[in-house]
């Protein structure tokens, strides 16, 4: 264990490992999920040599990964008075966020297969985009009434 190490249980090591195991599944580095299950269990600000210290991986991976986390704003810089150190913590409500970023996306993709069926000749090519148009739109809204849920229960 290195100094920049923070002692963590057996059972947080699992999750974890099981952070990251979900984020390689959705297609994310295993180190983004492994920051994020970090960042969760000990719920206080860590630099990021702690961070590295802490997961056993190099600094430049944690940078990248922590990049990637703050722009989906699951996470945030912070600072303390009078260190020059920059730290990192979860954000508060961050799945609000994820699931309007999931919202827009779905109405993006919406918009472009729309934008696209306008222009196709084929009628078949036309429904089956007119079926994809709709799957997105349902998405959208399913993931806009969720996040009304999340708003009304803060």
């Amino acid at each position: 264990m290195s100094s920049n190490s923070i002692p963590l249980t057996p059972a947080e090591i699992e999750f974890i490992e099981r952070m990251g195991i979900n984020a390689e599944a959705d297609g994310q580095a295993r180190i983004t999920g492994r920051i994020w299950g970090l960042l969760m269990v000990v719920a206080r600000m860590l630099t990021s040599a702690e961070i590295a210290g802490t997961l056993q991986v190099s600094r430049g991976s944690v940078s990248t990964n922590l990049r990637l986390l703050e722009s989906l704003e699951i996470i945030e810089r912070r600072s303390k008075p009078g260190e020059r150190e920059i730290y990192f913590a979860m954000r508060p409500n961050p799945y609000n966020s994820l699931i309007r970023q999931f919202a827009q996306r779905f109405a993006k993709h919406r918009r472009m297969v729309e934008e696209a069926a306008a222009h196709m000749d084929r009628q078949e090519g036309r429904q089956n985009l007119a079926n994809l148009a709709r799957f997105y739109g349902l998405m959208e809204k399913q993931h806009r009434s969720l996040l009304d849920d999340l708003d009304d229960e803060q």
